[in-house]
């Protein structure tokens, strides 16, 4: 299992063939008033049974496809340090990378996405395929590349505001 300052890979149980058809049935269905990705864990009453689990968890939980031949560029997630990542669909050989910056961190907020663009010289520290469900630190620049020729899907599970990355680690051991 990988655990480091970037990834922390999860050994939990969860129904994945249950949450990959909930994300493919809410793929398209946007709550009003809110961000594109976003989806209500209360609809559901298997995700608010993990949120019960895992009491650090957000009340709102992100579908992300990212198409073919695509990337999210290099961002720090402005309202959130840390997530739940879980793979759904065509995850492998796509890639979650993590950058250091050289010198002070510059960014630009990109409010349709909720993110700070990141505009300083960076270098890449680590590279991560989601294979598992992880705690992904997202207060550390990093992109996601997708080179493949189908649709990555993934769910992003927020923490509430405020929890860092290690904070939902100790959550989600006790």
């Amino acid at each position: 299992m990988i655990r480091n300052k970037f990834i922390y890979e999860l050994d939990i149980d969860l129904d994945m063939e249950y949450i990959a058809n909930l994300v493919n049935d809410k793929k398209y269905q946007s709550i009003d008033g809110r961000a594109s990705h976003h989806r209500f864990v209360k609809d559901d009453p298997y995700m608010t049974s993990i949120q019960k689990r895992y009491p650090l968890l957000s009340v709102i939980y992100n579908i992300y496809p990212l198409p073919s031949r695509k990337e999210i560029p290099i961002h720090i997630d402005t309202e959130r340090s840390c997530a739940f990542n879980i793979p759904i669909q065509d995850t492998e050989n796509t890639y979650t990378v993590f950058y250091e910056t050289d010198g002070p961190l510059k960014t630009k907020y990109d409010a349709s996405r909720i993110y700070d663009l990141v505009e300083s010289p960076v270098v890449e520290v680590y590279r991560h395929t989601l294979i598992r469900p992880v705690l992904i630190n997202n207060s550390i620049p990093h992109k996601v590349t997708n080179e493949k020729d189908t649709m990555r899907v993934t769910l992003s599970w927020s923490l509430q505001k405020g929890v860092t990355h290690q904070q939902a680690i100790e959550c989600f051991n006790e």
